[in-house]
């Protein structure tokens, strides 16, 4: 096991991309021991033969269709609508769109690249600062993966072995809350600085740009509704969600052309191919780690460090928060949630609860430096220095982390809505 985390972390200093240090860190380890490399293709192989992780692709198409068409511009604009007029308005219209806009990809980055493109010259116009505005998109796009539907909802799912319909409803008052978070922030920060106000509220504007909306936010209300009646499982509401949003795009805003599909179909292979080839890569890279027994290695240091499981998540969260500054997101799921399964069950905690606990660490870790990939996508689309949005960036660390404290020690936040459904 000391092979493999020195050879894993050797190639992560040569620069070498997360996917490749894994499965040659695993590749080293087997080619050294008494095991065949066939275990190698054998397991990457195994490792994408779900059925679920289709849900992926199909819920990556669905977001990919649905920015492509023009729906981040009518959410943007009903929620401008909606909040302009008080002191701030338009800084705190980023952080509802993002609320909007996480019911609909399911994507932290899509999220960002698209509120960055709108919000960021208008913010930068209006006086707010160039940086405080890329910063707000950035950490608004954070809710991406909390608010259902999420990516890494299904592939925490998936590995897990818990229900994904539970993680969707699970994530709705914990995203809530974020935004709640970072809405105090932006009127804190509105207040110091005398931002502008938008315009007065009109009810005539508000009426046409909900009109417009209107299909556009549906897509939520269709998937939450399909989990709810049972109509759909998560690979099925995926499917549903891709179809939505084509026949939204090309019939109904009539916004989304036939010759743009090849270009959503080449972003959507991308954004897939880049986590499957993660979740390939990692297969070997766990199975190494369960032939090691890591998990029962990890149970056993545990407990003689706590029995408490208030510590544990406190300890659990700490490695996260810095693990999220050196790692990408994926590869942490997926390297550690097989790990830390047989510590949770020890400790009693809850597998629905510790998903959007973790969740909420690993968006905290994209808007972290060295890694930070969406400082970088918040930069590179408004085309601001990433030191300038580093800087904006402390109030809303530290409402995110105290959000990440409450849902940690307030577990009813997570799991009221699921047990509510339940019962």
């Amino acid at each position: 096991m000391i092979f493999l985390s020195l050879s894993f972390a050797a190639l992560l200093l040569l620069g070498m991309p997360i996917f490749i240090a894994m499965a040659g860190a695993a590749i080293a380890v087997i080619a050294t021991g008494d095991f065949s490399l066939g275990i190698v293709a054998q397991r990457i192989s195994a490792g994408v033969q779900s059925f679920p992780l289709l849900a992926v692709l199909l819920f990556t198409l669905a977001g990919a269709l649905m920015n492509e068409s023009g729906i981040s511009d009518r959410l943007f604009a009903l929620t401008r609508a909606f909040v302009g007029h008080i002191r701030g308005g338009l800084a705190q219209s980023v952080v509802i769109s993002n609320v909007f806009l996480a019911g609909i990809s399911g994507s932290s980055v899509a999220d960002c690249a698209a509120s960055s493109r709108i919000f960021v010259p208008q913010l930068t116009k209006a006086g707010c600062g160039q940086g405080f505005a890329a910063a707000l998109c950035a950490s608004s796009s954070s809710l991406g993966p909390i608010i259902p539907p999420s990516i890494l909802m299904v592939i925490y799912a998936w590995q897990a072995n818990t229900s994904l319909g539970d993680l969707f409803w699970a994530g709705v008052i914990p995203g809530l809350l974020i935004a709640s978070s970072l809405m105090v922030v932006v009127a804190l920060v509105a207040a110091r600085r005398n931002f502008p106000k938008d315009g007065g509220l009109s009810r005539a504007r508000l009426w046409v740009a909900f009109k417009d909306a209107f299909w556009a936010l549906m897509m939520p209300v269709l998937i939450l509704g399909g989990f709810r009646a049972g109509l759909f499982t998560a690979t099925e509401i995926a499917g549903v969600a891709a179809a939505y949003a084509f026949i939204i795009g090309v019939f109904v805003y009539r916004s989304l052309s036939f010759r743009m599909l090849p270009k959503v179909l080449r972003t959507t292979a991308m954004e897939t191919a880049v986590i499957l080839a993660i979740v390939a890569a990692a297969s070997p890279f766990s199975w190494i780690l369960a032939v090691e027994q890591a998990p029962q290695l990890l149970v056993e240091t545990i407990k003689q460090v706590t029995a408490s499981p208030w510590a544990l998540l406190l300890m659990l969260n700490l490695a996260l928060l810095l693990l999220g500054m050196i790692m990408e997101s994926i590869a942490i799921m997926i390297i550690l949630v097989p790990i830390l399964l047989p510590v949770l069950a020890t400790f009693g905690i809850d597998l629905t609860h510790f998903g959007i606990v973790l969740l909420i660490n690993l968006v905290i870790g994209q808007l972290t430096p060295p890694v930070g990939v969406l400082l970088f996508v918040a930069g590179s689309v408004s085309r601001t220095k990433v030191s300038d949005i580093v800087r904006e960036m402390r109030p809303f660390y530290v409402a995110l982390i105290a959000a990440l404290a409450l849902v940690t020690y307030v577990p009813a936040l997570s799991l009221w809505l699921p047990g509510l459904l339940h019962g």
